[in-house]
């Protein structure tokens, strides 16, 4: 996977932003077109936004952990620890539930490889700077 025009898709106005969420917005900024473009890549074309790594108790259900891949992956930057995305979890469409009425029936390890594609990439870039 090749990104293009990472300049001027890695710029991001700070002016109205807190001094204390710089890092955060420039980390989310990089995240989100990176990660749009990866998963357009391998044919996934849901909006990013409703992306939501789940996992959950296998015997009785309950959801353990869920949050949307956009933050997983703005974590994983910001703390400089690859994503992992598990197969022990799914992708779904909202925050914290596993019904089948809101799995978004894509391969989860063609997702971990476009989150680890992406965090690679801007780790790169971080040091190319």
């Amino acid at each position: 996977m090749e990104f293009t025009d990472i300049k001027s898709k890695d710029f991001i106005e700070l002016a109205g932003i807190p001094k204390h969420l710089h890092s955060t917005t420039i980390a989310e900024q990089r995240v989100k077109w990176r990660l749009r473009e990866a998963l357009e890549a391998i044919d996934i074309h849901e909006q990013i936004e409703r992306l939501h790594y789940t996992t959950w108790n296998a015997d009785n259900g309950t959801v353990n952990y869920s949050q949307p891949l956009v933050e997983l992956l703005v974590d994983a930057v910001l703390h400089s620890e690859a994503p992992t995305i598990g197969p022990a979890g799914g992708i779904f469409s909202a925050r914290g539930v596993n019904g089948e009425e809101h799995h978004v029936a894509v391969d989860l390890a063609a997702v971990h490889e476009a989150a680890s594609i992406v965090y690679r990439h801007i780790k790169e870039t971080e040091q190319a700077d």
